[in-house]
């Protein structure tokens, strides 16, 4: 059973700090798919912009994003062109099997002059987000609230007790008429937290929840 410190899966995620790209052709056309890191919708355009261009001349720019954590996941693509479901959604199902998110994924296409049908394209938009994926140094990021805390001078090992079952660690510590600090706490646990301190200490600690940010 997981202890009172235990990271919620909702709290962690799995994305990209660097650019990645990767390049196949099949039946004369080109596929070059550039995975970026994006934290927003406006991020990912302003990738998207990018690559149109740097290949002003390609066929398509079809792509796909799962941005906006810490806040709730969106997510869109686009066939950019292309028939409908063969290229946006594959380069999607690539990011999510993956498991990735505040990305952006654009593969463009040079028509080499054989069409390669709703499979071909499928398998070769999907094909190429996932040659870029396998490219990448995927990491895990946690989301975290900022909680201060301040409490009487004789709650001070309750204070560290509770800290230590959740693996936290006071920053920032301060000490005049009363103690002050602040913790960053996984955004799930951060009620636990709240119970466990009000179950201990009783009265004499104040907790100010902060927002949303990642670590």
């Amino acid at each position: 059973m997981a202890g009172p410190g235990s990271k919620s899966s909702d709290d962690t995620f799995r994305t990209i700090d660097v650019p990645v790209g990767s390049s196949f052709l099949i039946q004369g056309s080109k596929f070059i798919a550039h995975l970026a890191p994006a934290e927003s919708p406006d991020t990912a355009a302003a990738v998207l912009s990018v690559r149109q261009r740097r290949y002003p001349d390609a066929s398509h720019h079809c792509w796909a994003y799962r941005v906006g954590r810490p806040e709730p996941l969106a997510e869109r693509s686009s066939d950019a062109g292309e028939p409908s479901g063969t290229a946006g959604r594959p380069i999607a199902d690539a990011l999510r099997g993956a498991g990735l998110e505040n990305v952006v994924c654009v593969v463009t296409r040079y028509f080499g002059g054989t069409k390669l049908g709703t499979g071909g394209l499928v398998r070769a938009y999907g094909d190429a987000a996932r040659e870029a994926i396998a490219a990448a140094r995927a990491f895990e990021r946690t989301i975290v609230r900022e909680v201060r805390l301040t409490f009487d001078h004789e709650r001070t090992g309750v204070v560290y007790r509770v800290l230590d079952e959740f693996g936290l660690h006071l920053e920032e510590g301060r000490y005049d008429a009363r103690a002050h600090g602040m913790v960053q706490v996984p955004a799930s646990r951060v009620p636990v937290l709240q119970a466990r301190l009000a179950e201990l200490a009783l009265t004499g600690v104040e907790i100010e929840v902060g927002g949303l940010s990642v670590r």
